[in-house]
């Protein structure tokens, strides 16, 4: 585990404050960065405060929730099976990931819509 600070809110009315939490070991296919700049915008304090509990969230928003996307940061570790990035690599990460590439969605640059894994 890797104990890393962000900035939560601890309920839907709660203001950003300081957090520390643990992140789970590197797997084989990840890429740890050391956030340099992150976004924070209408979308994440929508989630923070738990405006779209049951429409994109079945389930609601968790707390404490650390909002923010659009990361860039630079590659502190990376898993064995990683070749793309090496460690002091400079790394950005847009607010859609785990989307196929492959697709027809994908293919008209609607990775949002990308229903493979």
């Amino acid at each position: 585990m890797t104990p890393v600070r962000g900035y939560a809110v601890h309920t839907e009315k709660a203001p950003l404050e300081p957090f520390t939490f643990q992140r789970r070991d590197l797997c084989p296919n990840d890429v740890r960065i050391d956030i340099l700049y992150c976004g924070v915008c209408h979308s994440d304090l929508h989630t923070a405060r738990g405006d779209w509990d049951g429409l994109i969230y079945p389930n609601g928003t968790v707390y404490p929730c650390v909002p923010g996307n659009e990361i860039v940061g630079r590659v502190t570790a990376v898993g064995d099976t990683v070749t793309k990035f090496k460690e002091g690599d400079l790394a950005g990460v847009g607010c859609m990931v785990d989307s196929c590439l492959h697709c027809e969605a994908c293919g008209k640059g609607l990775e949002q819509q990308c229903n493979h894994e």
